[in-house]
């Protein structure tokens, strides 16, 4: 196990400084959050009565959670910007084996007593422990913030619905941590990141378009975005077990098939 070890050591030291910052950036964006909601406490619906009738059409019933103190600062959840975001360093680090075939580095990693697999299995750990640790600061910071900003009277998010958005946009984070290691596992990494990114974008368009025309309903379960669903969770209702199973199943098959096609490319430069 030395090697294996030794591999993701080295994957978490070439990515250690991107982590950090965007960790330390959404660490201070969570704790914002927390300090715009108590500054505006008392003037959600007049903002809400600000918003294109597109958006308040989307939000539906959750506009008015949405539109609260607790919402606020929740948002960093669902932000499409922190979504992208993470989105991009998911995919980055996901794609990792088609930059290191590329650079030769494949091959040096094999000369050793190495089974291929490992670098497969040391980009899933990769792809888990980024997420797990964006995730957990983005929460250290919502706490961190309520307990320094908030006002003693404001209505605090309950650690159940803060929870469950950060479980739900982890396993959306892993179900495209999936995709994008299949790809990377059979592209370059410039096409295995592009593709990954175009679907990305495709499938959020899809259920956003499924949410708003009705004839698009009947395609929009095909989007991972379907089973991504805070605007519910803000509002108090529970996570659909069957949203995590499906973002569930899509990373695992992503992976299997990243493990199958991996062992059969020609790495050789």
């Amino acid at each position: 196990m030395t090697g294996p070890f030794l591999l993701l050591q080295l994957s978490l030291k070439r990515a250690r400084m991107l982590l950090l910052a965007t960790g330390l950036l959404l660490a201070a964006f969570q704790m914002l959050l927390v300090v715009i909601a108590g500054s505006i406490q008392g003037e959600f619906e007049q903002l809400a009565s600000l918003l294109p009738d597109a958006v308040r059409s989307l939000l539906g019933p959750s506009l008015a959670s949405v539109m609260s103190f607790g919402g606020i600062v929740c948002l960093g959840y669902f932000h499409p910007g922190i979504v992208s975001g993470l989105l991009a360093l998911t995919i980055a680090l996901a794609t990792l084996p088609a930059s290191e075939v590329e650079t030769g580095f494949a091959d040096l990693i094999l000369a050793r007593p190495l089974a291929r697999h490992w670098i497969i299995t040391r980009t899933i750990v990769l792809v888990l422990l980024a997420v797990s640790l964006m995730l957990a600061v983005m929460m250290a910071g919502t706490w961190s913030g309520l307990v320094m900003f908030a006002s003693p009277k404001a209505p605090w998010p309950s650690l159940r619905i803060v929870g469950s958005l950060a479980l739900n946009l982890g396993l959306l984070l892993l179900c495209w941590g999936g995709i994008a290691t299949a790809f990377g596992a059979a592209c370059r990494r410039g096409v295995a990141g592009a593709t990954t990114g175009l679907l990305a974008l495709a499938a959020f368009l899809l259920d956003y378009a499924g949410r708003l025309w009705p004839p698009a309903e009947k395609f929009a379960w095909l989007s991972p975005f379907r089973y991504f669903v805070p605007f519910d969770l803000v509002m108090g209702s529970p996570l659909p077990v069957e949203n995590l199973v499906v973002l569930w199943a899509v990373a695992m098959t992503g992976f299997v098939v990243a493990y199958l096609v991996f062992s059969q490319r020609d790495i050789s430069h």
